[in-house]
């Protein structure tokens, strides 16, 4: 009796489903960051591998290993056409579920392309839609390249995977993810901001030998799929005040167009405000801050240094909204303002989802300012 129950309990172990078409994951290569470029009516992408062995090294307390990086290039007269051109000579099994970012030229951000890359992002599960999106007019190996931090720190950490740890401690161009880029340039009114990348070749040695480090050179802006201009950051000071994620930006204080203090500021708050004036819709900026003296170059009580930082943030502010008007670029979004503060007026004044801008919509930049502290130094 005891030898009819053992016999059909051995030969259900060896008809129990196993793990035999389970991938180690050492066999794997595993996609880190995605580039797009386009020319000749032909998609060019480029894949760049991360290797984990260094990542998981360090993370378990032991010594760090020089991360590696490989990149791979395709073409083909669509997104995943090019892609699948890779498969040939891979050589591995490739994981697409760490993809951290995807990276466009300049001469991409077109409708047919970004319209046909995010539609087969949108489809295929392993790659997740909060992945970071960027723009740059560098050649794009040489943009991966440059992705690996210094003291052979992981890719993992770098700018292109992991932005927003840089960003908390220096808050000007915010990186975006994927589904709020969707979401940007999906709006009629709206227009799309990307952070603009590129490299630093002279600002960084490792081993005495100068070391190739990604920068956030500025910001580009993109209305109905279409790029409008990018704009370096020293243009844009205006934007800090008005991204609602910023969590700590820096004033330096101007005086005859010479910067006499620095104030941190710690999330400053903005409002945007609109009322028609007649035929003419009329927007308001209102924007809050309180922030620590850090730097004093000049002696200057605390109401002069107060008058100094208004003057400095409206006229950033002001800026901005001017360098809009000369390339016909809505860089305040006011488009978006009237469009939720109020929908019959902005389909009265819009035209292609925009309004036409002059000198006369922007009234008012209301800018309060208050100091918490100046450090071991008082003011006076």
């Amino acid at each position: 009796m005891k030898r009819k129950t053992a016999f059909p309990l051995i030969l259900s172990i060896f008809l129990l489903a196993g793990c035999w078409g389970a991938q180690n994951i050492d066999h794997l290569f595993y996609v880190g960051a995605i580039g797009v470029d386009y020319k000749d009516d032909q998609f060019i992408v480029y894949v760049a591998f991360t290797s984990f062995t260094g990542l998981a090294k360090v993370e378990s307390g032991g010594a760090k290993e020089k991360s590696g990086i490989a990149i791979g290039k395709a073409k083909g007269e669509s997104f995943n056409i090019a892609t699948d051109n890779l498969y040939s000579s891979i050589q591995r099994m490739v994981s697409w579920a760490h993809v951290k970012s995807i990276v466009f030229t300049k001469r991409a951000l077109k409708k047919v392309v970004l319209e046909d890359v995010l539609d087969v992002l949108d489809r295929y599960n392993e790659i997740r839609n909060t992945i970071w999106v960027y723009a740059t007019d560098e050649p794009l190996t040489k943009l991966f390249f440059g992705a690996t931090p210094v003291l052979h720190t992981s890719p993992y950490y770098s700018l292109l995977s992991n932005p927003e740890e840089i960003s908390q401690q220096s808050s000007f161009i915010w990186p975006i993810r994927l589904n709020r880029f969707v979401a940007d340039i999906h709006e009629p009114s709206k227009t799309g901001q990307l952070p603009y990348l590129n490299i630093a070749a002279h600002n960084w040695q490792e081993d005495e030998e100068k070391k190739l480090m990604l920068n956030l050179k500025g910001m580009c802006f993109i209305n109905d799929y279409e790029l409008q201009k990018c704009f370096d950051r020293s243009k844009l000071l205006g934007i800090r005040w008005l991204e609602k994620e910023k969590s700590r930006v820096t004033i330096y204080v101007k005086k005859s167009n010479k910067v006499v203090a620095s104030i941190t500021v710690l999330h400053p708050e903005s409002k945007i405000s609109y009322q028609r004036n007649g035929n003419t819709p009329v927007f308001n900026i209102d924007v809050s801050i309180s922030g620590n003296v850090i730097e004093l170059r000049e002696k200057l009580t605390e109401k002069q240094l107060i008058r100094l930082a208004q003057k400095t943030v409206e006229e950033e502010i002001r800026g901005l909204y001017k360098l809009g008007l000369k390339y016909d670029i809505d860089t305040l979004n006011l488009s978006e303002t009237l469009y939720r503060q109020n929908p019959e007026d902005w389909k009265k004044f819009s035209k292609n989802g925009k309004i036409s801008l002059t000198d006369e919509n922007l009234k008012k930049i209301n800018v309060k300012i208050s100091i918490d502290t100046s450090g071991k130094e008082k003011l006076r």
